[in-house]
């Protein structure tokens, strides 16, 4: 990267408030290019997908540690977070963005945390007071027990919520089976917050029908309100 180039990429920093992903400098990955050509949606999420898992599974222990600390301090400022009484968490695989640390925190804080469990072609949301309790459930993802207290999502505070890739406009691409797509449509957005690393974020996700937005995301360098235009 030359001198020009670096320095307008610490401009976007500076007014994004975090950094741009850096796949789409790379032809194969170009959204721009290809909006103007009839692209197959499902195709070029497909390849996102592939492309953003491989480069976060690629980090080692270390670095998603260091990186999820630095998102819960961001995640921790937040004054919705804060006056939560009930959050939703996930229980991070594949390198996700970790999530071990803020039920720790957010437990000796006095929230009740729940863990999704899926349920047929649904997500149930399951009070966890301790991370031992859940064990291995369908797509190898730990999961409450079926006999933990219930609570709808409606009533959950705060659904904390993972994803591969996510735009500055709240649209995420998961693993593509829809679950938290159909779990968060009836709430309201402000209660629908992404945790990403910062490569994570990039300028475009291709929209399905079916697709939901989340209405802030928390990575590294900052936090993105969704439902604000930048």
């Amino acid at each position: 990267m030359s001198i020009g180039e670096e320095e307008g990429e610490k401009a976007r920093k500076r007014r994004f408030r975090i950094a741009l992903g850096s796949g789409f400098r790379e032809p194969a990955l170009n959204l721009s290019n290809l909006l103007g050509k009839g692209f197959d949606v499902l195709k070029v999420k497909s390849d996102l997908r592939r492309y953003f898992l491989e480069k976060r599974l690629s980090l080692s222990y270390i670095e998603t540690y260091k990186r999820s600390e630095k998102i819960k301090r961001n995640l921790f400022e937040l004054k919705s977070f804060l006056e939560a009484r009930s959050i939703a968490l996930y229980y991070p695989i594949k390198n996700e963005v970790r999530t071990q640390s803020i039920f720790k925190s957010a437990k000796e804080l006095g929230k009740d945390i729940y863990f999704p469990r899926v349920q047929g072609t649904i997500l149930e949301f399951r009070e966890v007071t301790d991370l031992s309790v859940l064990k291995i459930g369908r797509f190898g993802i730990p999961e409450p027990g079926l006999y933990s207290p219930k609570l709808e999502i409606k009533d959950i505070d705060l659904i904390i919520i993972p994803g591969i890739a996510f735009d500055r406009l709240g649209l995420r691409i998961g693993y593509g089976k829809g679950y938290y797509d159909r779990a968060i449509s009836e709430i309201d957005g402000k209660k629908r917050i992404g945790l990403a690393y910062d490569f994570q974020l990039i300028d475009l996700v291709p929209l399905e029908r079916c697709d939901e937005k989340v209405g802030m995301i928390v990575a590294e360098s900052g936090v993105i309100i969704c439902e604000r235009r930048m």
